[in-house]
This record gives structure tokens, sequence and C-alpha cells, in this order.
């Protein structure tokens, strides 16, 4: 194993894992997680995983991803960043392990210690961060979350640009791919659809599915070439989750019919908010020539590939 070192949190999620399959030739990985010793809310845990590594980049995949789940802990962490003292503060995030847990105080944590071992760093971010009224949201686009999920990661984001250094802020939305334990939205829609189980689709709610190995190669395009900023890396197709399935029994040959229509309110209902129209525009990635596939083409890839 050779070429750049490279510290991630979250290498053995979704997107970190195909990151270590598809690079693991060209780069050496030390994945920083709680089954390698290392809680990213403790910053003791990271300072110490950080001292002793001559990696070039960081990684930051680690985060609360639950959108309903990290709605949930939003009164809690609310109340929290009501204490006046800090430690306690913090010490209660760390028992706790909120959103603002893992999304903005295990960010700060990383950042700090990026900036203590002068580390450059990419933070993997989402849409999720607008609030899906104007759409078509560019890099330059101000943020505006309506969710606590949202609002943790942009959180984070802030914190990752107080970085005199060098840093990626990597926005991605709807990930998916073939094999993997854990499933993503396709691989979910596909097993009860192969059940013949009916379901109901959101048809007003817009997304930008991205196919997690163009997202990889597109990583490994900005490291080579040392491109840092505020990047889109999303899908090249806006579509809302009702076409999605649609989509996906097309390209499996299963039964259309079992899809329904319903609409954010009700599918939503007492659960968090998801922004209306996330048409996130990656304009700035196809300037440097890195193309995006379609969600039409990115289902006939995994197919390919083999979904199981």
């Amino acid at each position: 194993m050779a070429g750049i070192k490279i510290i991630g949190t979250g290498l053995s999620g979704l997107i970190g894992s195909r990151i270590v399959e598809l690079l693991g030739e060209n780069y050496s990985f030390e994945n920083l997680s709680l089954d390698t010793g290392t809680d990213i809310t403790i910053k003791e845990s990271v300072f110490n995983k950080f001292k002793n590594s001559d990696a070039e980049f960081v990684i930051h995949l680690a985060a609360k991803t639950d959108v309903d789940g990290c709605e949930k802990d939003k009164q809690k962490d609310l109340n929290i960043l009501k204490y006046k003292d800090i430690k306690n503060q913090e010490e209660t995030w760390i028992k706790e392990k909120t959103a603002w847990a893992v999304n903005v105080l295990g960010t700060k944590n990383i950042v700090e210690a990026c900036k203590s071992y002068k580390k450059k760093l990419i933070y993997v971010s989402t849409d999720f961060v607008f609030d899906g009224v104007k759409g078509d949201y560019s890099e330059e686009d101000k943020p505006n979350p309506i969710n606590w999920y949202g609002k943790t990661k942009y959180e984070g984001e802030k914190i990752v640009e107080s970085l005199s250094g060098q840093w990626m802020i990597l926005r991605t939305t709807y990930p998916y791919r073939a094999k993997f334990t854990r499933k993503d939205f396709v691989r979910g829609i596909l097993s009860r659809l192969q059940m013949s189980e009916k379901i109901a689709m959101v048809e007003d709610h817009i997304m930008a599915p991205t196919f997690i190995d163009d997202f990889v190669f597109a990583l490994d395009y900005l490291i080579k070439n040392k491109i840092f900023g505020i990047l889109h890396l999303v899908g090249s197709q806006f579509i809302s989750p009702y076409e999605s399935a649609l989509l996906i029994t097309q390209t499996f040959g299963l039964d259309r019919s079992l899809i329904t229509k319903t609409t954010r309110e009700e599918f939503f209902k007492n659960r968090a908010m998801r922004p209306f129209r996330l048409t996130t525009k990656n304009d700035k990635i196809q300037g440097l020539g890195l193309r995006m596939r379609t969600f039409e083409e990115g289902l006939k890839e995994i197919k390919r590939q083999g979904v199981l």
C-alpha cells in the first residue's frame, strides 16, 4: 500500500467503505472510529491519533445522519446549549451523543486537531443545509436548514471554514451504491419491491441522488489536484422519490403498480420536515471535467455490478 496518506472518520460506512475499496491501491487509510479506539466527541481521543500520524489529509465522514433521530435530539441539544459552563456542556454531549455532539462537537475536535497538526481537511456535508424553497442551489448560495440534521451539518461547515489552512466541504445527497451491508434508499426500495410490497412514495420532494462511485472518483481528482473550497458532488438528475421508484421498477423489471403517490406533509407527519426543491447544481465540478451520472445511468451501473 502506497500513495497519499489519509486519516478518515466513517471509513466503514456507506460512502467511506467504498472510498477505501476503490482508492485503496493509491492511498493509505487510517480509520478513526469507536472500533479503533477513537471517539470524535472527545478532544483528547482525536488528538492522540493525530499526533502520531503523518497523514497529509483528513476526510471527515462520521456523522449522525438519521434525519428523524436528529430531530428528536433537538430539544435536548437546545437545552444543553443554554449551559453557561462550557466544560459541563461538552461533558453532557459526550455522554448523550446527540446530533449536536457528533455533528458539531465532533467536527470541532477534528478541525482543532487539523489546526494543531497542520492537516488538510475534507468535510462531507449534505444538501439538507438548504431550505428547498428556491431550488437550483450553487456553492455560493447561503444555507438555511429547516431541520435539526441540516442545522448541525451547517454548523459543522461553519467550523470547517474557520480553518486558515486548506479545506474542502463536499456536499452530497441521497448516496447509493451496489453492494453493502446497510441498505441505502435505492436498495431499500428494491428489496421491498422484490417482496411485492406496496410502497407510497413522496411526489413533492425533489432530489439529486448521487452514485457513490462517482463521488469517489471526483474525490480522487480533487485530492490529487488539491482543489479546495465548497463543492457539490451530487448526481446530474433532479427527480422525486416517486419518480425514482418508478425508474427502479423499470430498470429491474419490477411491478410499477406497487408504487403509489403521497405528499411530504402526509409521509413525514410528526417527523422532521424535508425541504421541497433540493435541486443542487453540480456545474462547478462538471466544469472541472468530472461527470456525475444521472440517476437512470447510476441504476444501470449498480444493476451491472450486482446489488445484493
